[in-house]
């Protein structure tokens, strides 16, 4: 089973001035194959079916580090139809997430992520998104329990800035029963 991708590169622009992007089509999929060898442990795979670079969102450096707030504003530009929409936008300052997503895919199947650098960061942060879109939460690590935190550092659902590509089975479970998945023949 594969799940439909509508790419949207989105170069941002603040007063009308654009900014150097750095996502491509190419670098969409190098990250997409990191996407799926992480979710090949539930048996879940994506697939682009079409890479659009985007008209620029024109938006003030200071109004971008609110992540719903963000998601909105590039959900709000295309329709919903048979894909799930996937935003990649430029580093975001102080933006603390690696994008956002509706969790649930509720309202509709839309995230963005945005550009680390290299193709497995890109990817585990798109990864990270999907989960949510898949109804897989964060994982909140308590360091004062030395076991859990050991076993959940490497989580990809780890919240914040992390490299874990990990998933527990609960994770696959849930993913595997999501309405997202379901709606895509799971």
């Amino acid at each position: 089973m594969s799940i439909p991708l509508r790419i949207y590169i989105t170069p941002f622009a603040e007063k009308g001035v654009l900014e150097p992007g750095k996502w491509s089509c190419d670098a969409a999929k190098k990250a997409l194959d990191v996407v799926n060898t992480i979710w090949s442990k539930a048996k879940i795979s994506f697939v682009i079916n079409d890479c659009l670079t985007d008209k620029p969102l024109d938006i003030a450096k200071s109004a971008r580090n609110d992540d719903k707030r963000m998601l909105g504003v590039l959900s709000l530009r295309h329709d919903p139809d048979n894909a799930v929409h996937i935003y990649l936008v430029n580093p975001i300052q102080n933006l603390p997430a690696g994008g956002g997503s509706y969790l649930h895919s509720d309202p509709e199947p839309a995230s963005f992520v945005q550009w680390y650098g290299d193709d497995f960061a890109n990817g585990r942060a798109f990864a990270h998104e999907l989960g949510h879109l898949m109804s897989v939460d964060h994982v909140d690590i308590d360091y004062m329990n030395e076991k859990q935190a050991a076993a959940l550092r490497g989580n990809l659902m780890t919240k914040g800035l992390s490299v874990g590509s990990d998933l527990t089975k609960q994770q696959i479970e849930t993913a595997k029963g999501s309405k997202l998945v379901k709606r895509f023949g799971g």
